[in-house]
């Protein structure tokens, strides 16, 4: 039997139901607005209408940036991928909503969201800071359009903060005592699969047996972890996230491939309870294969394993387009700046080969 599209009052044998009004309560739990009617026809056609005004019923005078954020975030960044909205939604709760998050929309300065970044700018990369900045440049651009404010306080502000942090890839010695700590640590078969695969964290995690075949291991889907908790399954990060991985000779050594392939279409990395892997067990069991692989510490992140296996692709005279495909990088200039890196470094031993010529 069908689902009722619409509840009815036995009382009043009208139909109704409840639609958001696009703000929010002070504890974050939006308000609803209950619609009725005599006939589902109706009520279709005032819940049409009530959704088209929506945009209409804001007050300028009153409402908050926090207010704004929800209202604009739901409306305007609805459609992007949920790894997208994560990220933003982590920036504005860390930067943005601690500064001016309770101030009206009609009362922030230009000076209020600059001192923003200004803050940040000994701590953090210039590339958070700008995307940090493009938060309230949209936020408020919308606003404008809105005619909530007549001038966008975030149109002309400077992003500048520390220098990015170049990725490197493993030096001999390190990928020798990481190897090695695959071969003893219980966590070994994940590190080995980052560093064979140059797979991402939520990549690995979210394998399963029937990703294991004989001469390749197929990405398709990724854990993603909102609010750094509970993994929730999702696509890879974009189109060319979709990929088969050779399966390296070497990497045979240090996994047990037919063992994974037995698991079937269970999870290859679980938790104590068989459920999948939570953001901070993750992150638990990584930096303590990294303990054991590096005792005196480390700067490497498995973000430098992927760079790694990037140069590892160069070394074994891989063409780029094939490189490109294995990393899963959605733009070929991804690839060309890490072959740019990796020669610019064999030019530099190269001639210093060179200088010892004869000695």
């Amino acid at each position: 039997m069908p689902v009722a599209k619409y509840k009815r009052d036995e009382k009043t044998r009208l139909y109704y139901t409840y639609e958001k009004t696009g703000f929010y309560y002070s504890d974050g739990k939006p308000k609803y607005k209950k619609l009725r009617a005599k006939t589902i026809a109706r009520l279709d056609e005032k819940v049409k209408a009530f959704n088209e005004d929506q945009a209409l019923q804001i007050e300028p005078s009153k409402i908050t940036v926090d207010d704004w954020e929800k209202q604009w975030f739901s409306s305007y960044k609805g459609n992007c991928r949920e790894t997208t909205k994560e990220f933003y939604g982590r920036l504005y709760q860390k930067h943005i909503k601690p500064k001016i998050g309770m101030m009206r929309v009609t009362d922030v300065k230009e000076i209020h969201v600059q001192a923003i970044l200004t803050g940040m700018s000994k701590t953090h990369g210039e590339k958070t800071i700008k995307s940090v900045r493009s938060i309230p440049y949209s936020l408020f651009e919308k606003a404008m359009l809105n005619r909530m404010i007549s001038l966008n306080p975030a149109r002309k502000l400077t992003a500048v903060g520390k220098a990015p942090k170049r990725r490197r890839e493993l030096a001999p010695e390190e990928r020798s005592a990481y190897l090695a700590a695959c071969k003893e640590h219980e966590f070994g078969a994940f590190a080995a699969l980052v560093y064979f695969f140059g797979l991402r964290r939520g990549e690995a995690a979210a394998l399963r047996g029937t990703d294991i075949h004989p001469n390749a291991v197929d990405i398709n889907k990724q854990h993603t972890f909102p609010a750094n908790h509970l993994p929730k399954l999702g696509p890879p990060k974009t189109a060319a996230g979709f990929r088969d991985i050779v399966i390296p000779d070497i990497a045979r050594q240090y996994i047990d491939f037919e063992v994974l392939r037995s698991k079937g279409a269970e999870l290859l990395f679980v938790g104590e309870d068989g459920n999948a892997l939570t953001h901070s067990q993750l992150s638990t069991r990584w930096d303590s294969f990294i303990s054991m692989a590096f005792p005196n510490g480390t700067e490497i992140t498995e973000h430098y394993l992927r760079h790694n296996y990037c140069v590892m692709l160069f070394e074994a005279e891989v063409d780029l387009p094939t490189v490109q495909r294995l990393m899963g990088h959605d733009s070929m200039q991804t690839t060309v700046d890490v072959y740019a890196h990796y020669t610019d470094k064999m030019k530099a031993s190269g001639i210093k080969k060179a200088a010892k010529l004869g000695g």
